[in-house]
């Protein structure tokens, strides 16, 4: 990698998936330490290189109606604690449907700003976009005592404070399309 950021100019690499890259041999405690080591590797090679490095990892199993969080992440905490970014592509079944789709910035170090991006897949081109529908500007929020809230959707009732400096939320007030 090195070598291409030197020849190449590269500035982005993209590592998919870290799991297969390590294959399937060690037990799982030395699969964890395996993994801690090369997070940090990749996080040194980024930093002495200044490259970005975009680490894909599968999580782990979770319920299938529990959405995936940073904690999500298979093995230890370091790969999240690593990262400058953290983008979770979430995936709800529905019953009565397709589901929905949409990519969370649940961890942003250099901003703060974090939320919730709606995805369509669009069967043509093979791509995930920003559904037409869901154009409408984004706005922070925050609460009377300048804590981050996020919009009660239905069924929900009340602000849930969120963990970061600040929550995306659409702007109802601004026309979308």
């Amino acid at each position: 990698m090195q070598h291409a950021v030197y020849v190449y100019d590269i500035c982005h690499v993209v590592i998919d998936n870290l799991q297969f890259m390590m294959g399937h041999e060690q037990l799982s405690t030395d699969r964890i330490a395996a993994q801690d080591y090369i997070v940090g590797a990749f996080r040194k090679f980024a930093t002495d290189s200044s490259c970005h490095v975009t680490l894909v990892i599968h999580p782990r199993k979770e319920d299938d109606d529990k959405e995936l969080q940073t904690a999500s992440i298979f093995g230890s905490a370091k790969a999240s604690q690593e990262a400058d970014n953290v983008l979770i592509l979430q995936d709800r079944k529905l019953v009565t449907g397709p589901g929905k789709r949409y990519l969370q910035v649940s961890k942003n170090r250099f901003d703060g700003d974090v939320g919730v991006f709606p995805l369509e897949f669009n069967k043509t081109s093979l791509t995930f976009s920003i559904p037409p529908k869901s154009k409408a500007r984004l706005k922070k929020i925050k609460d009377d005592n300048g804590l981050v809230v996020k919009k009660p959707s239905s069924g929900k009732k009340g602000a849930v404070p969120q963990n970061s400096d600040t929550c995306f939320q659409p702007d109802s007030s601004k026309p979308s399309g």
